[in-house]
């Protein structure tokens, strides 16, 4: 099972602090430039207001984990919460306990490597000087990745981050989906998606491409230890500009979006069924909650772009 929650671990992001590892600048989205009309903010994170007739849909863009030590205000979610009819939560992957024991029986193996073979060793020379300066960093020795190969070992150094990174505090999907359970507002995803045959795909990469994406996790963890927790604090009040400055999309997930055509699929789609949902919601009378990536929000073919081209009025942070 913990193998299972490892391989899950491509479909999720972070947003930790850890301490300082050699300075990377992010590699932050193309962003939009979408025209909205600026709105007044309530304390708290930013929040966007889309209507149409006698409907609307407010959508918080998210960052992931928070940071223990990042606190923000919940009162506009709970304010909205009053008499909304639905919350819409981010596309998610899912597999039944049986599909996702099969796997592990049939392709657990393929987590590490032959035998006789150890992860540094197959490593060219500059690859392995970073990878031993980021376990390094993390407190680990070589034996915790020894076996490993570089896909295992990518999800393994993202966990040991965290793990340094120290306890993360209640994130925005948890925080919303209590309140919508107090308040009785039913809660869906935008879409779900079939997650073994990515998880497939993805662990029967050649090894060549499971480097490429191993230093990919490297460049997320540079990025992570020096811009994560400023992102957070101005994801936290509302700082739209702030969080473009610091926050980056993995790109351990754009990695293996690239070699895997299933993940890509899944990438490409979570756009396009999250603007689907909102117009569905727009289409029938009342208030509606979107909780959705900043990334996917705020990029250059993004949701807010999408919404703009169908000449919705959107109301938002003046940045």
């Amino acid at each position: 099972m913990r193998k299972w929650l490892a391989v899950a671990c491509i479909f999720t992001g972070t947003s930790a602090a850890a301490q300082p590892a050699p300075m990377v600048e992010p590699t932050v989205p193309v962003w939009a430039e979408v025209e909205t009309v600026n709105a007044n903010a309530s304390p708290g994170p930013a929040l966007w207001h889309v209507t149409k007739g006698n409907s609307e849909v407010w959508i918080l863009g998210t960052i992931g984990a928070l940071p223990k030590s990042v606190t923000w205000s919940k009162r506009a979610i709970s304010d909205l919460m009053d008499g909304a009819t639905s919350v819409i939560l981010p596309p998610n992957a899912t597999a039944g306990l049986f599909e996702g024991s099969w796997f592990l029986i049939s392709y657990g193996g393929r987590l590490s490597l032959p035998r006789g073979q150890k992860l540094e060793a197959t490593m060219p020379e500059e690859m392995r000087s970073r990878f031993v300066v980021t376990r390094t960093m993390l407190g680990k020795d070589a034996d915790r990745y020894e076996t490993d190969t570089p896909i295992r070992a990518a999800l393994r150094l993202m966990q040991d981050y965290n793990a340094k990174a120290g306890p993360m505090g209640q994130g925005p999907g948890e925080v919303v989906g209590k309140l919508a359970r107090d308040h009785k507002v039913p809660q869906k995803a935008a879409a779900t998606f079939e997650a073994i045959p990515a998880l497939k795909e993805v662990l029967t990469l050649p090894i060549a491409a499971q480097d490429v994406c191993l230093a990919a996790t490297m460049e997320d963890i540079d990025r992570l230890s020096h811009h994560a927790e400023a992102a957070a604090e101005a994801w936290a009040v509302g700082d739209v500009k702030g969080v473009k400055t610091h926050f980056a999309e993995s790109r351990l997930f754009d990695c293996i979006a690239a070699a895997a055509h299933t993940v890509a699929a899944f990438n490409q789609n979570s756009t396009a069924v999250t603007v689907t949902a909102i117009d569905a919601a727009l289409d029938k009378p009342g208030r509606t909650i979107v909780l959705i990536g900043m990334g996917p929000l705020l990029r250059k073919g993004g949701v807010l772009e999408q919404l703009q081209a169908q000449h919705l009025t959107i109301e938002g942070p003046a940045e």
